[in-house]
């Protein structure tokens, strides 16, 4: 019988469970007090593994185990056949559950892929986020995005695929410019050789998985057939994709004489901290290295080491090769290895290496992962240094380790638009990044429009900061700030939400804010995170005061929705001088925050006397500004915060420009979804072709409805009602016209 105060007890319920683990392959999670699962594991045998964890040892020099005691409350365990279905399950599981302790790489999400299509009638090279499960080949994941960029524009360069989506190559009625410079056969209009086109598509594959020996034997040949057959222009392309491939070979280090793909794994620890370092061996030849940072990993290496091998591979696109070369097994190895090449499609050998070149290559990714984890330490050292930097030449109170800067742009006083960029740590956070529509001005007015779009994000910060039980005592409260509408709040647009823009783009049509005409009393020095002082600030428009007013019940509730994604930062930044650092004191002082760290960054500009002032920092109550050096560390993070105001405050515009010049009528109509929408356009051929029709023609066309018709007429009467006034029209004309005759 059961004790039933054991069944109460969680240690007397654990321990039972660890007493009844079988011998068996399979899955265990452990789970914490609060039910989440804390950590996921694959294990040959469930009882050794799962009970060497709770056993007393003074040699376990695993790191997580004296807190994992004190963290698990209970633990469930899956039962599989074989080691290989446990690896397949431990990778479903941790996917799941997410737990803290397990290994976890960037979203596959964030990383690029390339993508051949063979099963299109004219396959074409192009770059994705997240691979699909549609037979196509995926090349990748690149570690970068410049890196996938610049290898699909050496493949479009040199081996002549087309580069136009279907949609375009389908209305296309002659070549576009790439067939004029030689970069695409022009298969869309041209009578291209479908043979060639193959050959073309298959040398593109084989330089993307490296096999470069066999690709340079292929296109030698295909050269001398050429020149034998007189077709000197194809030899020539031939030609030209050799010396691509020689270039890229040569800058490759041969390290193996034997004609097997590795992937080469090294690991670099010091604590919690571990350094993953990929080598891509393809044909005995490095093509690439691949580095992942782990943070707070309590794991032992061996499940460090298993778990990356779940994450890394686990992504579609990801290449594996014939050989996996470890400095130490994972547990389940040869259920691993079992998983990969059922993924691969062939046999994959995972091994640690016992002698032979083997164990340099595998000795050369250590180093690599001990190099790269002091680099990237000498540069985690390297921002606390300038980062203290700011903080003492601007004196604010803490680190500024998140910084926003805002921007306004518009196109001659229209598509006023506001940017607020935020950098993390000096690196853009990109999910921080909001874009404003200005709502209350019209005419160009920088500073009205730069207190709108400051009221609206310190509103939101302010929500967030009472929404937090830690700063709920600090937060106070601003007079009369009660009662604002919903759609005071920003529209809501980030970062991800938009296309990507190339930088560049934010030097034309650029609308700078102006440095204000104050007086220029001294009014003595001051920190950043001085309260404003109570003199007349810029003036702005009672519009935007009442736009600005308070924050309701309504946006403190999407404030805390939104998690942390609205929290203040450590420094704000506005781009211009005196006047524009007055508004946005103004904005703060509104709604009572007044110590949040503001500044303004006036950009280099000459004077009337020709006198060349460079940039310079307005801190408040501060008549003239700090200069900085060109060199200096807080101008680089400020002036990266500004650029990158700029280009996406740029970016926005145009793209509220672009959507209200292209905006057709049929859009503002209510009651017509975009469905409907674009089938009465298509079908009757354009707005006017709207007008002209009946009610019988406008039900003729697919999904449209008697309703669809009612909310159509509210706006636009029917052509048939309005035919009777003309001829009555004509009458009173004419009457009049003999009445002035008479």
């Amino acid at each position: 019988m059961v004790n039933p105060s054991a069944k109460q007890d969680p240690e007397a319920l654990l321990a039972a469970k660890l007493a009844s683990l079988p011998t068996t392959p399979g899955c265990y999670l452990f789970i914490d007090k609060a039910g989440a699962v804390v950590y996921v594991g694959k294990a040959k045998s469930l009882r050794s593994r799962v009970r060497s964890y709770f056993q007393e040892s003074g040699s376990d020099a695993r790191y997580f185990i004296p807190i994992l005691r004190k963290i698990v409350a209970d633990l469930e365990t899956v039962v599989t056949a074989t080691e290989k279905e446990a690896a397949v399950l431990e990778n479903e599981l941790v996917k799941q559950h997410k737990p803290r302790f397990n290994v976890k790489l960037r979203d596959d999400k964030d990383f690029l892929c390339l993508k051949l299509d063979t099963q299109k009638a004219w396959p074409m090279l192009e770059t994705v986020r997240r691979p699909a499960p549609d037979k196509a080949r995926y090349f990748g994941p690149y570690h970068s995005a410049t890196s996938a960029r610049r290898t699909l524009h050496l493949v479009n360069k040199h081996f002549q695929l087309r580069t136009c989506s279907d949609t375009e190559m389908a209305s296309r009625r002659r070549p576009c410019l790439q067939y004029q410079i030689k970069r695409c056969l022009a298969p869309c209009v041209m009578d291209v050789d479908r043979e060639l086109y193959t050959e073309m598509v298959r040398s593109v594959a084989l330089f993307l998985e490296g096999r470069h020996d066999e690709l340079t034997g292929e296109l030698t040949t295909r050269m001398r057939d050429a020149s034998r057959e007189l077709e000197f222009e194809r030899a020539a392309i031939y030609r030209d994709q050799l010396r691509a491939v020689e270039a890229v070979r040569e800058a490759q280090r041969v390290v193996y004489v034997k004609d097997v793909d590795q992937d080469v794994v090294g690991i670099y620890r010091e604590g919690t901290l571990v350094e993953v370092e990929v080598i891509l061996v393809r044909r005995g030849r490095v093509t690439d290295t691949l580095s992942f940072s782990l943070r707070n990993m309590e794991l032992p290496d061996d499940e460090v080491l298993g778990g990356f091998l779940n994450e890394y591979y686990g992504v579609a696109s990801t290449t594996i090769p014939d050989e996996v070369l470890v400095p130490v097994l994972p547990d389940g190895a040869e259920g691993v290895a079992e998983w990969l090449g059922d993924r691969r499609g062939r046999k994959v050998a995972l091994f640690v290496p016992q002698r032979g070149p083997r164990v340099d290559l595998l000795k050369m990714a250590s180093e690599n992962a001990a190099h790269a984890f002091r680099e990237k330490q000498r540069s985690s050292d390297d921002l606390e240094a300038r980062l203290e930097e700011i903080r003492e030449r601007l004196r604010l109170p803490t680190l500024p380790r998140r910084i926003e800067c805002c921007d306004i742009s518009h196109l001659g006083g229209g598509d006023t638009v506001g940017s607020i960029v935020a950098l993390l740590d000096g690196q853009p956070d990109k999910k921080r990044y909001r874009s404003f529509n200005v709502k209350s001005v019209a005419d160009g007015d920088d500073y009205a429009a730069m207190y709108e779009v400051l009221s609206r994000r310190f509103r939101r910060g302010k929500a967030a900061r009472q929404a937090s039980p830690a700063s709920t005592a600090d937060s106070e409260a601003a007079p009369g700030a009660e009662g604002a509408p919903e759609s005071d709040v920003m529209e809501g647009v980030t970062e991800s939400d938009m296309m990507e823009s190339d930088p560049a783009e934010s030097d034309a049509l650029e609308s700078d804010a102006t440095e204000g005409d104050l007086a220029d009393e001294d009014i003595g020095s001051a920190t950043a995170s001085d309260a404003p002082p109570e003199t007349e600030g810029t003036p702005v428009s009672a519009a935007a005061e009442r736009e600005s007013a308070g924050s309701g019940g309504d946006v403190s509730r999407r404030a805390e929705a939104g998690g942390g994604e609205w929290d203040l930062p450590d420094l704000f930044v506005v781009d211009g001088g005196r006047g524009q650092l007055q508004v946005a004191l103004s904005a703060a002082r509104d709604l009572g925050l007044h110590g949040l760290p503001i500044v303004g960054l006036a950009k280099e500009r000459e004077t009337q006397t020709g006198e060349k002032l460079v940039d310079r920092v307005y801190l408040p109550g501060q008549k003239n500004g700090i200069p900085l050096r060109s060199t200096s560390s807080a101008l680089f993070f400020l002036a990266r915060a500004r650029d990158e105001a700029h280009r996406f405050a740029n970016h926005a515009r145009k793209r509220l420009g672009k959507a209200r010049r292209l905006r057709s009528e049929i859009e503002d109509i209510p009651g017509l979804g975009s469905a409907v929408r674009t089938a009465l356009l298509r079908e009757l051929g354009s707005m006017e072709g709207v007008r002209r029709a009946t009610d019988a023609q406008i039900l003729a066309v697919t999904g449209v409805t008697k309703r669809h018709l009612s909310a159509l007429r509210k706006v636009i009467p029917s052509p048939e009602s309005s035919q009777p006034d003309a001829p009555a029209e004509d009458t009173g004309d004419l009457s009049k016209a003999r009445g002035l005759t008479r």
